[in-house]
């Protein structure tokens, strides 16, 4: 007999909780306090646009006092710099990062409802680094350039581990808004959440 009250207990227990096996989650978020910066080594302007990342997460199954969950993040940010010289002329350069991130989640169950969501990630950051460089009129010397163009210099790829503490508070059962701390491809991310599913 207390044996089926503890399993009915934590069974209601484990559905008044928002992220739960079965449960399916997608985030939409732009980034704050970028951790990639370009140094184009000149004067001049240059702008640097927040990380925009979008990111998947499904519940694998209840473990301890939470779920255990897996997904992936991808994420965008951008920066180009312009220099205009003399003549017409105009250089630019641009760099871009693009950011697939595999992660496993934690949801705790303690201190959580139908409306907050705590959670650590453990990510892996893949980052693919793309640069591209355009001139055109004339250069200081004299010389006529007539747009060139060479779109895959320098192109790399970097890997790199992170962990984040990242928090959903939910409108609805289904809609909400979440943010992320951590260093990956911003220090602060926020946006929104969808939810569906759940076991």
């Amino acid at each position: 007999m207390a044996g089926i009250l503890l399993y009915s207990f934590a069974s209601h227990a484990q559905d008044e909780h928002c992220f739960r096996p079965g449960s399916s989650a997608i985030n939409l978020g732009i980034g704050i306090g970028n951790t990639i910066t370009y140094d184009n080594g000149y004067g001049g302007t240059a702008g640097l646009s927040p990380a925009f990342t979008a990111s998947y997460e499904y519940g694998i199954a209840h473990a301890g006092i939470g779920t255990i969950g897996a997904g992936i993040q991808f994420g965008f940010q951008g920066s180009e710099y312009t220099y205009i010289g003399g003549n017409g002329y105009v250089e630019k350069e641009r760099w871009t990062t693009l950011a697939f991130s595999p992660r496993a989640t934690y949801h705790f169950d303690v201190l959580t409802g139908r409306k907050f969501d705590v959670y650590p990630i453990v990510q892996l950051n893949i980052y693919s680094y793309g640069y591209s460089y355009t001139e055109t009129g004339v250069t200081p010397n004299g010389q006529v350039v007539r747009t060139y163009t060479n779109p895959a210099n320098n192109n790399s790829v970097g890997v790199y581990p992170s962990v984040l503490i990242a928090v959903r508070y939910f409108i609805t059962p289904n809609f909400g808004l979440y943010s992320e701390l951590g260093y990956d491809i911003s220090i602060i991310k926020a946006g929104f959440t969808f939810k569906w599913g759940g076991k």
